[in-house]
């Protein structure tokens, strides 16, 4: 029986609701959860809603919630140079919000592979292990090179790679 994934145009922002990483302050097992909240802003005439980003700690009780623009700009600059520059480093990857470690990262074929959260595990999963691979246009863009299966790194698409990338997603979930 032939595996079949149907690439719908999820990206990875679409798994941003729950990014687990390290806790900066007792290093807990998946202890930090990143969520958003709505709050609702109001500007001199309109109010909008906005999102946040918060983390808590199941563990020890850490909070800390999203910094102003500009200090989420150097975050972001410091995620992006990481991620080009320093993927094998001791921190590994970090999230693009606070700059911490995520918690489901792990080397595999000389590269890192990591996961928001245990539904892009999952999502990573489903396109590894198919041996078909299908995409449709999207209804308002038609074809488009945005979505997270057309972004994936050649590595991971890679036949030969099968078997040790869904070896490692299998580590990775046992950490959840």
């Amino acid at each position: 029986m032939v595996i079949r994934f149907r690439d719908y145009g999820k990206r990875l922002s679409d798994f941003e609701e729950e990014i687990l990483v390290r806790c900066p302050q007792c290093d807990a097992y998946g202890g930090l959860r990143l969520r958003s909240a709505k709050i609702l802003t109001v500007n001199s005439e309109q109010s909008s809603p906005s999102s946040i980003k918060r983390i808590t700690c199941q563990h020890c009780s850490y909070t800390k919630q999203q910094p102003k623009d500009g200090q989420r700009k150097a975050v972001l600059l410091l995620w992006q140079n990481n991620y080009k520059a320093q993927r094998n480093s001791s921190y590994g990857i970090l999230d693009h919000f606070f700059g911490l470690p995520l918690w489901l990262q792990t080397s595999c074929c000389g590269q890192v592979l990591w996961a928001y959260n245990e539904a892009h595990l999952n999502f990573l999963e489903s396109y590894v292990q198919s041996r078909l691979r299908e995409r449709l246009p999207d209804d308002t863009l038609g074809w488009h090179n945005s979505s997270l299966a057309s972004r994936l790194p050649r590595w991971i698409k890679l036949t030969q790679h099968r078997e040790k990338v869904l070896q490692k997603i299998q580590q990775l979930k046992q950490r959840l």
